[in-house]
């Protein structure tokens, strides 16, 4: 536990992001100080976008929480979509904010009611639409 807290409005917002009532593909979130919050200028909206739009905005070098409406194929061919959650945390990035993400990750999962799917991604081949897609199968 380290003491960093997901206040009431970011809750508020993955619930609306969950119950679709905002215009975004994937929420980005960062920790500011003790709290987790929307990091605005990384969202994905869903028109015009793509997996690759997501893939995109992560960097090697920063972590960050990511929330993805996802949509895919069972392995029997029917459409669905799930709530993901991406726990990006790059082997890269400086052990300071590597141990802040990784301790504060069950607290946001906890927040976020509504989560079908944990990923949890430390290099871009662990976040692939294809590993997505298997992620998602096996639930």
């Amino acid at each position: 536990m380290t003491g960093i807290t997901v206040p009431d409005e970011v809750q508020g917002l993955f619930n609306d992001f969950k119950l679709k009532r905002t215009p975004h593909f994937a929420m980005f979130f960062k920790i500011e100080g003790d709290e987790v919050v929307e990091d605005t200028e990384m969202h994905v909206p869903k028109e015009g976008s793509d997996f690759d739009s997501i893939l995109e905005k992560l960097d090697e070098s920063t972590p960050r929480y990511v929330v993805i409406d996802f949509n895919y194929e069972t392995t029997d061919g029917r459409p669905a979509d799930k709530i993901i959650f991406v726990a990006w945390i790059p082997d890269t990035c400086k052990i300071k904010d590597k141990m802040k993400y990784s301790g504060t990750k069950e607290s946001v999962k906890s927040a976020f009611v509504g989560i079908a799917v944990n990923i949890n991604a430390t290099d871009m081949s662990e976040v692939t639409v294809e590993e997505v897609t298997a992620a998602c199968n096996k639930v």
